[in-house]
């Protein structure tokens, strides 16, 4: 579990990492669009594209003026980098813009980055004037190259985990009470949910039968742990195995539900897959799923 300070929290999304102040919304619009909000009015957004060719960083942000130019039927001029962004000159190839109907501030910037190539859009909304310096901290800290290359780490809202690299996100959802993930790869399907309000829940079913409707099987299969604590382990044998796989069914299942009691919330974990699960990724899987202090 990841302890940080109040001020600041660490936001990690499919590959992209930076550090906000608290009292910054981070708004998940895609799996590679953010955008930045604060009192309800939006600071900044953010989309990306993963590994452009490192080879044509100045002429992909070419490519990218040129059509953010003919999409906005605005003149749009290229200027110095203003000082919040000169934290990225080391690692990116950076090109700040300016539309010619707006004040001489920054509308927006273009990043490359030197060690994979992926190109990142920044717009600027005009409640950023007035946040300088955290937006300068923000950036010294944005980056798109975690230091650990064995396994992707993610922070979002109040939770954090851990995945190994071979799993891409597929689906997310933040509905009100209920957030989900589902990641997935050629044999393996991982989910993770956050169920608020639990003792709602638990009012009107019980926490077996909740844990059975996450997973879609008995409730009756599960191991209770503890009060707090379910696990399901299915292992199939040699002729459900034979017959499940002949038809591309995911055999191999194991899920954990825990209750935190002091927070009222549920955290689940749910893999599937065609082969025998990794107990070692598994474990690690497990450990760092958790929520941010």
């Amino acid at each position: 579990m990841v302890h940080t300070a109040c001020e600041i929290r660490p936001i990690s999304w499919n590959d992209m990492y930076c550090s906000v102040p608290c009292h910054w919304d981070v708004i998940v619009k895609g799996n590679s669009h953010l955008i930045i909000e604060q009192a309800l009015h939006p600071l900044l957004e953010f989309r990306w594209q993963n590994k452009a060719q490192p080879t044509s960083k100045r002429n992909h942000s070419d490519f990218i003026l040129s059509r953010l130019n003919r999409e906005t039927d605005r003149e749009l001029r290229t200027i110095e980098p203003p000082q919040f962004l000169q934290a990225l000159e080391s690692r990116f190839e950076l090109r700040a813009f300016s539309f010619d109907d707006t004040p001489p501030s920054p509308s927006g910037a273009i990043i490359t980055c030197h060690q994979c190539g992926t190109a990142i859009l920044f717009q600027f909304f005009n409640a950023a004037a007035g946040s300088t310096e955290p937006l300068c901290s923000f950036f010294e800290s944005f980056t798109c190259c975690s230091e650990n290359k064995q396994n992707r780490y993610w922070a979002i809202e109040d939770l954090t985990f851990k995945i190994p690299p071979r799993f891409t996100l597929d689906t997310y959802s933040f509905s009100f009470g209920l957030t989900k993930f589902a990641f997935k790869n050629r044999t393996t399907n991982l989910r993770f949910c956050r169920l608020a309000g639990a003792s709602k829940h638990l009012s009107r079913y019980t926490f077996t039968s909740l844990f059975a409707n996450f997973n879609g099987t008995a409730s009756d299969e599960c191991t209770i742990v503890d009060s707090k604590t379910l696990i399901l382990d299915i292992s199939p044998s040699f002729g459900d195995r034979l017959s499940k796989l002949l038809k591309r069914k995911k055999i191999y299942r194991w899920a954990k539900f825990r209750h935190f009691t002091d927070r009222d919330k549920i955290l689940g974990i749910h893999l599937e897959s065609l082969q025998p699960l990794d107990r070692q990724e598994l474990a690690l899987i497990d450990k760092h799923y958790g929520f941010l202090q």
